[in-house]
């Protein structure tokens, strides 16, 4: 992403938080994912024919996982778990490759694929031409933002206009922080305050900084927000915020156009074979899945998100 991204989406709840807020304990992003119960694809002949020379020759795949927290990314005892590690492995398998997987600040990922650190990177991204200008995409997943706010608490945003004039949180770099920037305009032509917006460096931080009064609420991928709740974690999640496809990273090379044929033929592959719907529901993300990887470069008109 450029300094937007997709926690999105996004997106996610916390890794390792007190039991009184928002967000899942180690023991509880263990029951969460299941993945280790999913097979390992084998390498498709088809999806292999795709990739470039330069990274066959490698042998790997380097791939960004931003560490966004449970149900998307997250480090448990020294193992990556998590939709996007799940995915990145499948996709690295049906590719021939060896998996190499980075866990990195998601405000990192982006710049990791224009210094040629990584050849992809997950983080749940929005399609959007300031993004296009830097990196591709091929889409994977869908994605919509809610509000985390505490159960006991009398905000109920529905709407971004809602929290003018409110504490409100999101992650630093994402996707919901520019929707609540972007929103500052419509609360002064109301003549409301401004939201007052905090960025955290993770869901995590935002949701303890909710707990203790700094923030009334925090924004985030909807996934993040399923997350805390289904962990039984005393906060509710309203509103259904923007919301569309979101996609993989891809870096800008020589080799690129190759590149994306291989990782959207991947993803054919996983879906066709039923892997994607495993890794999904493992994940508790199955809400999100699609059926039509879509390759997006510099060219391409964005989607339009709601």
């Amino acid at each position: 992403m450029n300094s937007i991204t997709r926690l999105g989406s996004v997106v996610a709840a916390s890794v390792v938080v007190a039991a009184t807020v928002a967000g899942c304990s180690s023991d509880a992003a263990s029951e969460a994912d299941t993945t280790a119960d999913i097979a390992t694809p084998a390498a498709s002949d088809a999806v292999v024919a795709l990739v470039p020379e330069e990274i066959k020759a490698r042998g790997t795949l380097r791939v960004a996982v931003p560490d966004i927290g449970a149900p998307l990314g997250y480090q448990e005892n020294g193992e990556m778990k998590g939709m996007d590690p799940a995915l990145g492995e499948a996709v690295a398998a049906v590719m021939g490759l060896t998996y190499e997987p980075e866990m990195v600040p998601f405000a990192s990922t982006l710049p990791g694929l224009q210094a040629d650190r990584y050849d992809i990177s997950y983080g749940e991204y929005y399609v959007t031409a300031e993004r296009l200008q830097v990196v591709d995409f091929v889409s994977n997943w869908q994605d919509f933002s809610s509000f985390i706010v505490p159960s006991d608490g009398d905000l109920k945003p529905e709407s971004l206009t809602d929290v003018c004039g409110k504490p409100i949180g999101a992650m630093d770099g994402s996707v919901e922080l520019q929707m609540l920037q972007d929103t500052q305009a419509s609360c002064t032509a109301a003549g409301e305050a401004e939201i007052d917006i905090s960025a955290f460096n993770s869901i995590s931080t935002g949701v303890l900084a909710m707990s203790s009064g700094r923030v009334d609420g925090v924004l985030v991928g909807r996934g993040a927000g399923e997350n805390a709740i289904d962990k039984g974690q005393p906060v509710e999640l309203v509103g259904q915020i923007g919301g569309g496809i979101t996609a993989t990273a891809v870096a800008r090379t020589a080799y690129s156009d190759q590149m994306l044929e291989a990782l959207q033929k991947a993803y054919e592959s996983i879906i066709e074979s039923g892997v994607y719907e495993s890794i999904l529901e493992a994940n508790n993300t199955a809400y999100g899945a699609i059926d039509d990887p879509t390759i997006f470069t510099a060219d391409s008109t964005p989607p339009i998100y709601q």
